[in-house]
């Protein structure tokens, strides 16, 4: 029995970290993937994201970053220049944002996506963040840079802070951790369908079996269970609020 097919826009993948590029791609059109966005991490991610999507225009767009995780104090000014200089190739700055339950230093977190948030407003760009343990802090910066653009991706924070995060128009992704994810439940099912875009975080592995962007069905899904609604009407409004919020020119 054929799948059914939705259209859909898997809003985060590490595209450079996928064994088989090609065949991940193929598979994920095969169930009705119409676009993704590329996310980097780091100079080396940054720069494969970019040239994996000179490959699939139309379908694949980079967004470059530098994630919590990965910022180190030897490498800020190098990989700040090249999110700098390559920003206006982007169609969104990501990953970046705070992770305060790592060990990298809090302060040199802070400077880096201050400058990235400084960046997004003078390019109007808009940012994927990352916020683990520091949702309050991001919520903040990206509000005090005078953002209108943000998806906080992956969100499983307090829900004060979820609150002023739809009171500020801002979205948040749902991946497939929402299985077995209580905290990501809880926040998918508070946020409005109009905040809502669908993800994979690809390869990210979820019960320990790396995912592709063909696993966007699974948040697709979830997300239509949590709602009470019919997975075409899910399908419908989040490929709604990607194409509006990256500004995509695609056809669904």
């Amino acid at each position: 029995m054929e799948t059914k097919k939705y259209s859909l826009i898997d809003t985060h993948v590490h595209i450079d970290e996928l064994a088989d590029v090609g065949g991940a791609i193929e598979r994920g059109q095969s169930v009705g993937i119409k676009a993704i966005i590329a996310v980097g991490s780091d100079l080396v991610s940054n720069e494969k994201v970019l040239t994996i999507a000179q490959t699939l225009p139309g379908f694949l767009f980079p967004a470059i970053g530098f994630h919590p995780w990965q910022i180190k104090a030897d490498l800020l000014e190098a990989t700040l220049g090249v999110i700098e200089g390559e920003a206006q190739r982007c169609i969104a700055l990501g990953e970046v944002g705070l992770d305060f339950k790592v060990e990298v230093e809090k302060t040199i977190q802070i400077r880096a996506f201050r400058r990235i948030l400084e960046l997004a407003a003078s390019r109007d760009k808009p940012v994927i963040v990352h916020a683990r343990g520091a949702w309050d802090e991001a919520l903040s910066m990206v509000s005090e840079a005078g953002l209108e653009k943000v998806v906080f991706h992956w969100y499983s924070g307090p829900m004060g802070v979820l609150t002023r995060i739809i009171e500020k128009g801002y979205l948040i992704s749902a991946t497939p951790a929402l299985a077995y994810s209580p905290r990501h439940r809880k926040a998918i099912r508070r946020m409005p369908i109009e905040g809502l875009v669908l993800e994979t975080d690809a390869p990210q592995a979820y019960r320990g079996v790396e995912s592709e962007p063909n696993d966007l069905l699974t948040s697709l899904f979830m997300v239509a269970e949590l709602k009470g609604m019919q997975p075409e009407e899910v399908a419908e409004k989040t490929t709604r609020n990607a194409l509006e919020f990256f500004g995509l020119d695609v056809a669904v």
